[in-house]
């Protein structure tokens, strides 16, 4: 049943410095007038996982276009803009943590540099919906009542006003946000007609900061170059015509020293299986949406997995049909991830030559000539890939920078 604010007022009032547990009192739903606040989880203390909230405000306050949220690509750029202005307005009118644990802590799950599906805003004809995370005071187990009483009713309204109401968040900036997502899409969907599986665009920005950060290098940055011979362009229904470089159907190779951006490169085509933010350098680095990354996982666990057409021969007879291991070698695993990718409908595989068991990848003829063939269980990959494509309709493409021998593949 819908209460009254005054109500929660109240209720707040009232519990002030008790025991933690009496913030469980503060349970239901409250109309704000300009918008309706949901407390659906309390949690036991200030320790444990936070509180869990939802704001609604109807379409005739919020007023965001329609036109912005029939269509499913649009509706996920607009969910992942107004879960990135409820994250800017909590770090503006919040003060953040006070008292134990995580007292006085607001916080959305609003994602990185990728534009993905996520259920913290939800949105329709009828509504806008936030939901997000409380972490409501205390000092030790006490209820701070004071904090709780300014969090919900002072701090929570200003959240709300510049994140959830369509004319107060940048419209340019949503639609740009919203356009730019639509037309990624369109890229990706239009690949294979075109018999492409990969897309970038010149001028995009690919490295990024550092190992453990998603954000794009600023500085000395080389922007990407298509070579003239694999140029093809894209008429996007909202950015116009972009140009870049298509990477084809079949086997392709990512050659060149080292430092030479390869495995930036590759790992740009791994990302570009979700769209991307302005002004990430990777928002037209495109790939199909089948599209996996292989990496050799030594020491995974691998459950029945029919690995014989890499491996066969193991000793003591192991089933290679049906393989099972909890501490699987880097050429076991590396199948593993091949064979479990293609069960899944993987249309393209995104193979690093530094992340790879080099047995598995390639054997050279030294190594053919001291290993006869019938007393070696790898089938390398190398004699697989062209298969792979041709019978299959599996395309590949490899970074290298030592093993040439798996120049002949491409």
């Amino acid at each position: 049943m819908l209460q009254n604010s005054k109500n929660l007022e109240s209720k707040i009032y009232n519990i002030n410095n008790k025991g933690y547990k009496a913030y469980q009192n503060l349970k239901g739903a409250y109309d704000f007038g300009g918008y309706q606040l949901f407390i659906d989880h309390v949690q036991g203390d200030p320790f444990a996982s936070p509180s869990r909230l939802r704001i609604q405000v109807k379409q005739d306050r919020a007023r965001f276009p329609s036109s912005f949220f029939q269509e499913k690509p649009r509706r996920i750029a607009l969910c992942d803009y107004l879960a990135r202005c409820f994250d800017q307005a909590v770090k503006r009118f919040c003060a953040g943590n006070r008292g134990t644990g995580k007292s006085g802590l607001i916080f959305i799950d609003m994602g990185r540099q990728e534009v993905l599906e996520r259920s913290a805003i939800a949105i329709n004809s009828d509504y806008v919906e936030a939901r997000f995370f409380c972490g409501l005071p205390a000092r030790g187990r006490t209820v701070l009542g004071s904090i709780a009483e300014k969090m919900l009713f002072r701090e929570l309204p200003e959240i709300v006003e510049n994140s959830l109401y369509f004319e107060h968040v940048n419209q340019r900036e949503l639609a740009e946000h919203i356009y730019l997502a639509e037309d990624q899409e369109y890229i990706r969907d239009s690949l294979p007609g075109q018999d492409l599986v990969a897309f970038i665009a010149d001028g995009s920005v690919l490295p990024r900061r550092s190992g453990v950060s998603d954000l794009p290098l600023t500085g000395r940055v080389v922007p990407f170059h298509c070579p003239p011979s694999l140029e093809v362009s894209f008429k996007t229904p909202n950015h116009g015509e972009v140009r870049g470089m298509g990477i084809p159907c079949g086997v392709t190779l990512i050659v060149g020293g080292g430092f030479h951006g390869k495995s930036t490169l590759l790992h740009a085509l791994e990302r570009g299986i979700y769209n991307h933010l302005p002004g990430d350098g990777r928002e037209w680095a495109v790939t199909i949406k089948d599209a996996v990354k292989i990496r050799a996982e030594e020491g995974r666990r691998v459950e029945k997995v029919d690995i014989s057409p890499f491996i066969n021969n193991l000793p003591f007879g192991q089933d290679t049909r049906r393989f099972s291991t909890d501490n699987a070698s880097g050429s076991t695993s590396q199948a593993a991830n091949i064979i479990e990718a293609l069960e899944i409908g993987c249309q393209l595989l995104l193979i690093d030559e530094d992340t790879s068991a080099t047995n598995f990848m390639i054997r050279d003829g030294r190594m053919q000539a001291l290993v006869t063939k019938e007393r070696e269980p790898i089938t390398p990959f190398l004699d697989q890939v062209r298969p792979l494509y041709e019978e299959q309709g599996v395309s590949s493409i490899l970074v290298i920078g030592g093993a040439g021998g798996l120049l002949r593949c491409g």
